[in-house]
C-alpha cells in the first residue's frame, strides 16, 4: 500500500484535494490573471519567484529543491503589465531545463524536461520530496500554511486514492493496518464489550490520547459519554485524504494529543457527478456488504459547492461459523476451557457440593441431581455474533464564496446515522455476584431441596439470545471568514457538533422481580409469579418470563462548541530566508450526558448504568515560528529551528502550558535529519470526571483461583471458585483527578538522493514518558489484592474466598514510558508504458514500560496481549508492516499489499504459564481497470486476505478465541466497485 511522499503526483492529490480534467485545469489556469498591481517582484531566485507567483495566483505550485538549487529566474514583464499565471510560468521556466505539469486549477507541480525536450511539456512525476512549497495549504504539525511538508514531526499522509485501494468500508477498518497503529482500537468487528462505534490507538496507548481532528478542527466525542471520536460518525465517501502526525502535539493542538494526531481532510469541492457502487463478501458467502457513494459539485470563480452522500450496510458473521470461534473451549488450541458456569441445567451449591440437573429428569426432586464435574459448562458462542451487523447513512456539504479579490467566506456541514446490533448469549443468573446478592428460601414455590440456595447459575435459554442495539445521530457545521493579502493569511472560524447516541439492551432480567419470583412470599403476592430455577430447558414458562424479563434504554450525547482564530505570515527576512510565525487562539465548551432510561435499577444480564453529566469551558492561546538559521552554507545546506508554545485554561482543573523545540538540518541535498521535544498533557475526560458508578460482569483472571496461589499468596487464603471467568465490578468516575502529562521526544533521518530519483527512506525513532495515567484497572486491582493484600476495600469476598464486586472507579495511578521506530522506504520507476512504485511502512515498539503505581516494579509490555476485557493494553506487537507493489498504466491499476503482525506473548487464563500468538501474514490484490471508450468509467476487483490466512489463536481472549481489535476474523473477502464521472 502506497503511504506519505510516494510521489509527487500523490503530493498534488494531497495539496488539492480534488481531480480535474487537465483541460479543464488548463483553461481554469490561463484564466487567472495577475493584474499589474500584483506583478511578480524581482529576487534572483527562481524558487522565490514560483512561490510568489502561486501566492498572487492563489495556486499551489509544488517542487522539490533539489531541482531549483542555484537556478536564477529571467527578467519578466513590466510591472505595469497583467500577465495571466500560464504565460507567467511559461517565461519563468524558460531556459531552465524545467517544465510544469497541470494537477487540476489548484495545483501545478514542477518537474525536469526530458532531454530531448526544447519546450515544456507535461510529464511523468518521477522524484519524491525532500523539502516543497505549498503555497496555501497547511499540513498537520504545523499552523504555518506555507511550511515544508518534510518538518521537523514526523507526519503519514494517506490519499484518497489509497483509501480506494482497500476493500474498507470505514475509517476505523482501514486505519486498523496502519503500522502505527496498536492496542485497543475499537471497531464493529468487536462484539461483546463493544458498542458500535471506531476508534484509532496510535503507539498502543489508549484512544483518548490520540486526537482526531476533522479539517483541522475538535469536534464531539460519541454520545454516550465518550472519551474519544467515533470514526463511523464521519463520511468516508467526502474523505481526501488522512495526516497522521507521529508525535506530540499539545503546543499546537492542546489537550489529547499525546500519542499524535489523526487529522481527517474533508473534500472542500468537486466539479461534475459521481456515482459509486462496492459489493463484497467473504468467501464463505457472509458479511456481505454494500456501499453507494454520490459526490456532485460545482466550481466557478465565484466560489464552489459540493455535496457527498453514502449508504453502507454491512450483515455480520455469528461466532460459530468460523472453526477458531466456533467454542470457548480452547484446550485443544492450547489454551484453557472459558467456556461459563452458567448453564440450562443449572448449577447448585448445597451443602454436599455443587450439583447440576441430570438429563431426561424435571427437577422435582432432589434424586434428579448429580455432582457437577469441570465439563459442565456452557459454550456461549453458539449464540453470539462475531462481526455485528450495522449500517450507515450519510450527508457531507462544503461550500466556498469569494467575497472579494482577498476574502472568502466558507462553510462545510456533515449528518451521520449509524447503526450496529450485537448478539450475546441468553442472560445468565448468578445469584451470589450479582449487585445485590439473591436467595432462593427453602420452601420456595420449585425448591427441591428444602433448604436456602444463595449461589444458583442458571442460562435463561427460554429468553432467547440477548440484543445490544446501539445507534448514534452525528451532527457537525463549520462556518467561518478567510483572508490572504499575499502577505498576512487569516481564518476565523466557528465550530458546532454533537453525538445522540442510544442503548438498548434487550431479553435481560428484572434484578428485584427475581428476587420476588424466588421468595416463598411469592404466591400469595399479587401479579407476582413464582420462578422454577430446578428444571431442564423450558421449564421457565412464558408466564414467568413475562414477569421477570425486561428491557434496558440508555441515551446520552456529548457536544463541542466554539470559535477559533489563525493568522500566519512571514515577519522578518533573514539571511537564510524568511521567518515565518503563525498565532491564534480558541474558545470552546464541552458538554455530556448519559441517562438511563429504565425505571429499574437492577438489572441483571446487562445495561446496568447511572446518570453522568458534566460540562467545562476552555480558553487556549498558541503561537508557532520556523527560523531559518542556515541556508546554502558548505554541510549545511540548511538549517532550521521550529519553536511552537500553548496555554490552555480549563475551567475544571486550572491551567497548563505545553511548548514544542523542533530542528530540522539538512548537512546536504537529498539528507535530512530532523529532531523534536516537547510537553504535552490531556484533560481527564468528562465521563473519567463525572461517571456514574455502574455495574457489569467483567471478564477477569482471579490468581486465587489457581491453587498453587491459595494459602501461598497474601490475599489468598483459600482456593477461589476455579470455574468463573467474569465477576462483578463497578466503575465510576473521580473528580479529583489530576491531568496526563508527558514528554515527547523523536530524531529521524530523511533521505532522497538525488542520484537515485524516485527513492524516499527515512527512519525515525521515538520515546514517550507519560505521568499521572488515569486509569480503572479491576484486573491490576485485583492482582495486586492477591499479591500483596492491599486494596482490600476494593476486592471483597465472601467466606468461601469467591469475589462478590470488585471497585474499580478512575485513580491517577500510572506511569508509562514506550519507545520505538517507524522505518518507510519507497521506490517509484519509470516503465516504458507506466510506473512501478514499491513501498515498506514499518513500526518497532522497543519497549512499553508500564508502571501502575509509584511503588510497584515497571513492567515492558511490549510485544504481549492483554485483553481490554480484562482491562489490558490489547496487542502491543513489536513489528507491524505493510509492504507494497504499485503497477499503474494509462487504463490499468494494480495494488498488492502484504501485511504484517509479529508474534505475542500471553498468559493463559487460570494458569501461571504463557504462550505465544503466531504472527500474521495477509495478502491483499486490487485491480482497476478505466473503459477506454468510458474515460469516467472505473471497474475494480480486488480480495484481502487473498490466501485466506486465519486469525490466529489467542488464548486469553474473551471474545472469538482472537484478539479482534488488531487481527481479522473474516478470512479472504472479495469485493468489486463500479465508478462512473460524469
Amino acid at each position: 500500500m502506497q503511504r506519505a511522499h510516494t510521489t509527487l503526483k500523490l503530493l498534488a492529490w494531497i495539496a488539492a484535494g480534488i481531480s480535474l480534467p487537465l483541460q479543464t485545469a488548463h483553461a481554469a489556469l490561463d484564466g487567472k490573471v495577475l493584474p499589474a498591481a500584483q506583478a511578480l517582484d524581482t529576487s534572483p531566485l527562481l524558487a522565490d519567484h514560483l512561490i510568489e507567483l502561486g501566492r498572487k495566483s492563489d495556486v499551489s505550485i509544488v517542487f522539490p529543491s533539489r531541482l531549483l538549487t542555484g537556478k536564477l529566474a529571467p527578467k519578466l514583464l513590466p510591472q505595469t503589465q497583467a500577465i495571466g499565471t500560464i504565460e507567467a510560468l511559461t517565461l519563468l521556466l524558460e531556459g531552465s531545463g524545467l517544465t510544469y505539469k497541470i494537477i487540476n486549477d489548484q495545483v501545478i507541480a514542477i518537474t525536469a524536461l526530458p532531454k530531448d525536450a526544447v519546450t515544456p511539456q507535461a510529464q511523468p512525476l518521477n522524484y519524491y520530496l525532500e523539502e516543497i512549497a505549498v503555497v496555501g495549504q497547511q499540513f498537520t504539525g504545523s499552523r504555518i500554511k506555507n511550511s515544508n511538508v518534510l518538518g521537523a514531526s514526523p507526519v503519514d499522509v494517506i490519499s484518497q486514492p489509497e483509501l480506494a485501494a482497500s476493500g474498507a468500508q470505514s475509517l476505523g477498518e482501514f486505519l486498523k493496518f496502519i503500522p502505527t497503529v496498536a492496542g485497543n482500537s475499537t471497531s464493529t468487528a468487536v462484539s461483546n464489550g463493544g458498542d458500535g462505534t471506531a476508534t484509532v490507538t496510535l503507539r498502543g496507548l489508549p484512544a483518548n490520547n490520540t486526537l482526531v481532528l476533522l479539517n483541522g478542527q475538535r469536534t464531539a466525542y460519541a454520545g454516550l459519554a465518550g472519551d474519544a471520536i467515533d470514526l463511523n460518525s464521519i463520511p468516508p465517501a467526502a474523505v481526501e485524504r488522512i495526516e497522521i502526525l507521529k508525535d506530540g502535539a499539545s503546543a499546537l493542538y492542546g489537550s489529547d494529543a499525546i500519542a499524535g494526531v489523526v487529522n481527517i481532510i474533508m473534500r472542500q469541492s468537486f466539479k461534475g457527478f459521481q456515482v459509486e457502487q462496492f459489493y463484497g463478501e467473504t468467501s464463505r458467502a457472509d458479511l456481505e456488504t454494500s456501499t453507494t457513494n454520490l459526490i456532485w459539485g460545482q466550481t466557478s470563480d465565484a466560489g464552489s459547492l459540493m455535496i457527498a452522500g453514502s449508504y453502507f450496510q454491512q450483515r455480520g458473521i455469528e461466532s460459530r461459523n468460523r472453526a477458531i470461534s466456533t467454542s470457548a473451549d480452547n484446550r485443544g488450541l492450547g489454551g484453557t476451557d472459558l467456556r461459563s458456569s452458567a448453564t440450562p441445567e443449572g448449577r447448585y451449591t448445597l451443602a454436599n457440593g455443587v450439583n447440576t440437573l441430570i438429563a431426561d429428569t424435571d427437577g422435582t426432586d432432589s434424586s434428579h441431581y448429580r455432582a457437577a464435574t469441570e465439563e459442565d459448562l456452557f459454550n456461549y458462542s453458539d449464540y453470539t455474533s462475531a462481526i455485528s451487523p450495522s449500517s450507515r447513512a450519510s450527508l457531507f456539504g462544503s461550500g466556498r464564496l469569494e467575497l472579494g479579490h482577498t476574502i472568502s467566506a466558507f462553510m462545510d456541514a456533515s449528518f451521520t446515522s449509524t447503526e450496529a446490533t450485537i448478539t450475546l448469549a441468553p442472560t445468565p443468573l448468578f445469584t451470589a455476584f450479582e449487585r445485590d446478592p439473591i436467595t432462593v428460601t427453602e420452601n420456595q414455590h420449585y425448591n427441591p431441596f428444602g433448604e436456602p440456595l444463595t449461589d444458583i447459575r442458571k442460562r435463561f435459554i427460554e429468553l432467547g439470545a440477548r440484543e445490544q442495539i446501539n445507534e448514534a445521530q452525528s451532527y457537525r457545521v463549520n462556518w467561518g471568514l478567510e483572508g490572504d493579502n499575499s502577505i498576512l493569511r487569516w481564518q476565523l472560524n466557528q465550530f458546532w457538533s454533537r453525538t445522540d447516541a442510544r442503548v438498548e439492551y434487550t431479553r435481560l432480567l428484572n434484578g428485584d422481580r427475581v428476587q420476588s419470583a424466588l421468595s416463598a412470599e411469592c404466591p400469595t403476592t399479587p401479579e407476582c409469579v413464582p420462578l422454577n430455577l430446578f428444571g431442564p430447558t423450558g421449564s421457565i414458562t412464558p408466564d414467568m418470563i413475562n414477569y421477570v424479563a425486561t428491557d434496558s434504554r440508555t441515551s446520552g450525547h456529548s457536544q463541542l462548541a466554539g470559535i477559533s482564530f489563525t493568522m500566519d505570515a512571514p515577519v522578518a527576512e533573514l539571511d537564510a530566508g524568511e521567518l515565518l510565525a503563525a498565532a491564534g487562539f480558541e474558545v470552546r465548551r464541552e458538554d455530556t450526558r448519559r441517562t438511563p432510561s429504565s425505571d429499574e435499577s437492577f438489572l441483571i444480564g446487562g445495561g446496568d448504568s447511572s446518570n453522568t453529566e458534566g460540562a467545562r469551558s476552555i480558553a487556549e492561546m498558541f503561537a508557532e515560528a520556523q527560523i531559518p538559521l542556515v541556508k546554502s552554507h558548505p554541510f549545511a545546506h540548511s538549517l532550521d529551528l521550529e519553536l511552537a508554545g500553548r496555554l490552555s485554561h480549563y475551567s475544571d482543573f486550572g491551567s497548563a502550558s505545553t511548548p514544542k523545540v523542533g530542528l530540522r538540518y539538512q548537512p546536504v541535498s537529498g539528507l535530512l535529519l530532523r529532531s523534536t521535544f516537547s510537553k504535552g498533557f490531556r484533560a481527564p475526560s468528562l465521563n473519567e470526571l463525572h461517571k456514574g458508578g455502574n455495574t457489569t460482569q467483567a471478564f477477569l483472571n482471579d490468581p486465587c483461583a489457581d491453587p498453587i496461589n491459595a494459602d501461598l499468596l497474601p490475599g489468598c487464603p483459600q482456593q477461589s471458585d476455579p470455574t468463573r471467568t467474569q465477576y462483578l465490578t463497578e466503575f465510576g468516575g473521580s473528580q479529583t483527578l489530576e491531568p496526563e502529562r508527558s514528554t515527547n521526544k523523536t530524531l529521524g533521518v530523511v533521505l532522497t538522493p538525488s542520484s537515485l530519483p524516485g527513492l524516499f527512506a527515512n527512519v525515525d525513532f521515538f520515546w514517550i514518558e507519560q505521568t499521572n495515567v488515569v486509569d480503572a484497572s479491576a484486573q491490576y486491582i485485583l492482582n495486586q489484592n492477591a499479591q500483596n493484600g492491599v486494596f482490600s476495600d476494593r476486592v471483597l469476598r465472601n467466606e468461601d474466598g469467591d469475589i462478590e464486586r470488585i471497585n474499580a472507579s478512575f485513580l491517577n495511578i500510572g506511569r508509562r514510558k514506550l519507545s520505538g521506530i517507524d522505518l518507510t522506504l519507497r521506490y517509484q520507476h519509470l516503465l516504458e508504458d507506466g510506473v512501478a512504485t514499491f513501498s515498506v511502512n514499518a513500526a518497532h515498539l522497543r519497549h512499553f514500560e508500564d508502571q501502575l503505581t509509584p511503588n510497584a516494579p515497571a513492567e515492558d509490555i511490549a510485544g504481549t496481549f492483554s485483553d481490554e476485557a480484562s482491562e489490558g493494553n490489547g496487542s502491543l506487537p513489536k513489528w507491524k508492516a505493510n509492504t507494497g507493489l504499485n503497477w499503474k498504466l494509462e487504463n490499468l491499476d494494480l495494488h498488492y499489499t502484504i501485511n504484517f503482525i509479529s508474534s505475542l506473548k500471553e498468559e493463559i487464563p487460570k494458569t501461571q504459564q504463557s504462550r505465544h500468538i503466531k504472527s500474521w501474514i495477509t495478502h491483499d490484490l486490487q485491480l482497476s481497470y478505466i473503459l477506454p471508450f468510458q474515460k469516467g468509467l472505473k471497474l475494480t476487483l480486488g480480495a484481502d486476505n487473498l490466501l485466506d490466512i486465519p486469525a490466529p489463536f489467542a488464548a486469553s481472549a474473551f471474545n472469538d478465541s482472537m484478539d479482534s481489535r488488531t487481527h481479522d476474523l473474516k478470512g479472504r473477502y472479495w469485493y468489486g466497485r463500479v465508478r462512473l464521472l460524469l
